[in-house]
Parts: structure tokens; sequence; C-alpha cells
């Protein structure tokens, strides 16, 4: 148990779990493109998101979110992995398991949409 609250307690896991944060934000947007081009707003289930694809357009208002999104975060999970790291370690290592599944279904999504689409 001491091993794995060592381990949570570390910066360096911090900044793998930042890393991959970040990674699978940039995924996120790549799969969310695949599957909402060219103008399929319904498919997205986050209302603000969807908000800013209508207004701003698909590929923009993706980079546009996820810029905004991550310039607040990352500072925060910064600053906040300063006075406890331990407890920003297990957010991000659960935000990051939330994330590769959303990555994982939104490719699955593509494939069914890419399948029927040459039917």
């Amino acid at each position: 148990m001491q091993v794995i609250i060592g381990l949570l307690s570390s910066v360096p896991l911090f900044w793998v779990l930042l890393s991959l944060f970040i990674i699978l934000n940039i995924v996120d947007g790549i799969s969310t493109y695949l599957v909402m081009k060219p103008d399929h707003y319904k498919r997205e289930r986050n209302p603000i998101a969807r908000f800013v694809f209508r207004k701003l357009g698909i590929p923009k208002g993706i980079i546009i979110f996820k810029t905004v999104l991550l310039s607040i975060l990352i500072p925060a999970m910064g600053f906040y992995a300063g006075h406890d790291v331990f407890t920003i370690n297990i957010v991000l290592a659960i935000s990051n398991l939330v994330f590769f599944f959303v990555v994982i279904h939104n490719y699955r999504v593509y494939h069914k949409i890419k399948k029927w689409s040459i039917v």
C-alpha cells in the first residue's frame, strides 16, 4: 500500500499523466472530427462543445474548444500539483481512463459510420 501511495505522490508520475492527458485530448479531437464531419453536430454529446462547434464549424471549433479547455486545465493542474500531487495524480489517472474510453468509443462509431456509408 505504501508503494502505491508513494507512486501516486510522485512528481514524475504527474508529468507522465499530464502528458498522456494532453495526448488523449488531441486524439479525442481527431476522433471527434472523424465522427462529426462534415456537419453531424448531433453526434457530439457535450452540449457546450456542440454549441461551439455549430458556431465555429467543426475543425476550427474543435481546435479552439480544446485549446481553451487545455489552457485553463493544464496550469490549474500544475498549480494544484504543487500543493497536492497525490490528489491531482488520482484525478489525472481517472481522467485519462475516461478519455481513453471516449476515444475508443469515437473510433468504434467512426468505423460504423464508415461501414454504413459504403453500402
